[in-house]
């Protein structure tokens, strides 16, 4: 009995518990279980750095791309300073670059700055904040130069402000300048990342400076190249006119003297068929003279190759060089018929060491040309002063060789006509030997080789500058007699 007691308590009491337990669950509810969502932190730095950066990375995007485009040392340094300018909220923006041989820093770039003198003036020594930044070779940032008393002992620079960020240029522990970022648009000190934007700038720049100058140094020695290559040239082709002359000569010399003997033979039977053959028989008369005009012409060649071929010294002496123009102009006065003469002489020129019958020849051979190029007549002008050389050119330098040095001062004589004038072409090779424009029969093409030789033996310059139908203007630079 005790048992069943017990038995039927156990079976009440678990269909009590089972009833209370379907209350409480819900068996006809089918709802999906839904995830957790967890509210973003509200962080305004986050996203304003997020900001910044995307906007700090787009903007050194655009300016890499803008200093590769960029052509010129200048240029460079142009855009490195306006894009600090740009892009941070700064009052001014100033480059300088470094010169080591000068240990001195040089304003290069500015932009919303200037000062009273001409800015390419403005030099920086090594005892200002510059200077301090490039022995520290770190970015220097300063919020109250007032209160930075080690600065204060430095030579201030006049664009540095209150505040200002200072950011060295360096490639591979080269120095190549400073940008100086001063003064702020906003209040409040400079914040990390504009300190960091700065120093972003220098570091790209710093390539793309060293480039340009890399590629101006190229440029510069490329041109220094050039000026040694035409000098050598140059020399060259002196050296070769000179062995081609010297053998010219000597052949000259030798033809010369051998031909003197027949031209003579041959002026002596002129002579002797002149006084025998009468008057009146007018073909023989004529063909005699067509004889002795050849045979003088041959003369007067004969007598341009010896002159040509001659290296003797020349007999000098101090002469007023105005006085050798005027007897040059005696022996010539005959010519001009159709010429006319313009004498533009300074008066009271320093005389010349030169030999006077060599110097005439000069003048004569110059002033026949000037006749000759003018048939229908025209002008001729005489001008003769003292000069400063300054250029330097071909025999102007400070080479031992040179005939004039910068600074120095010659006498100069310029010849100058109204006549044909010389084509770019002929210009180059008037002082050649035998070289001429003239018809066959009228010119021996010596005339100007013989004036060049002249003028070198008498350690001087000829020059001759010419155009078509326009004229020509021969320039000769003599050096002034120095008494001991």
């Amino acid at each position: 009995m005790a048992i069943l007691v017990l038995i039927l308590g156990l079976a009440f009491s678990y269909a009590i518990i089972n009833v209370f337990k379907f209350k409480k669950e819900k068996p006809f509810s089918r709802a999906i279980p839904q995830p957790v969502v967890v509210p973003p932190p509200q962080d305004n730095t986050y996203l304003e750095d997020k900001m910044w950066y995307e906007g700090q990375m787009n903007f050194l995007f655009k300016f890499n791309e803008k200093l590769i485009s960029a052509v010129g040392l200048q240029n460079v340094v142009q855009c490195i300073t306006e894009a600090a300018y740009n892009f941070l909220p700064i009052e001014h923006t100033v480059f300088l670059t470094w010169d080591k041989n000068t240990e001195k820093f040089t304003f290069a770039c500015s932009f919303g700055w200037e000062h009273e003198r001409e800015q390419e003036s403005l030099e920086i020594d090594i005892e200002s904040i510059s200077g301090f930044v490039m022995r520290n070779r770190d970015t220097l940032v300063v919020q109250d130069l007032e209160k930075e008393p080690y600065l204060n002992k430095l030579n201030k620079e006049p664009y540095l402000g209150k505040a200002f960020i200072s950011a060295l240029l360096m490639h591979r522990d080269q120095i190549l300048g400073v940008l100086h970022v001063c003064g702020k648009r906003i209040p409040g000190p400079f914040t990390p990342r504009e300190v960091s934007v700065a120093i972003n700038i220098v570091r790209i720049g710093a390539i793309s400076l060293q480039n340009a100058r890399l590629f101006e140094d190229a440029v510069k020695r490329a041109a220094e190249l050039k000026v040694a290559y035409d000098e050598l040239k140059e020399m060259q082709d002196k050296l070769i006119q000179s062995e081609k002359l010297k053998a010219i000569g000597q052949l000259a010399s030798g033809v010369a003297h051998e031909m003197r003997n027949p031209i003579g033979i041959i002026m002596q039977g002129v002579s002797y068929l002149e006084q025998i053959i009468p008057a009146e028989e007018k073909d023989r008369r004529d063909t005699l003279d067509m004889l002795k005009s050849s045979a003088q012409r041959a003369d007067r060649i004969v007598i341009s190759l010896l002159d040509f071929s001659r290296t003797s010294k020349p007999e000098l002496r101090p002469e007023d060089i105005n006085l050798i123009l005027e007897e040059s102009l005696s022996l010539v006065k005959t010519e001009l018929k159709n010429v006319k003469l313009s004498r533009e002489m300074q008066e009271g020129l320093p005389k010349v060491l030169v030999d006077k019958n060599k110097l005439m020849q000069v003048f004569i051979n110059i002033f026949m040309n000037a006749i000759h190029a003018m048939p229908s007549g025209g002008r001729l002008t005489i001008r003769s002063f003292v000069k400063q050389v300054e250029e330097t050119g071909s025999s102007i330098g400070k080479k031992s060789d040179d005939t004039f040095v910068p600074g120095e001062k010659a006498v100069v004589i310029e010849i100058e006509d109204t006549g044909s004038g010389i084509s770019e072409e002929n210009l180059k090779k008037i002082f050649d030997p035998f070289f001429t424009t003239k018809e066959p029969g009228k010119g021996t093409g010596l005339g100007l080789s013989v004036v060049q030789n002249i003028i070198a033996l008498h350690k001087g310059l000829i020059e001759v500058k010419s155009q078509l139908n326009k004229g020509t203007k021969m320039v000769v630079s003599l050096r002034i007699f120095k008494e001991e």
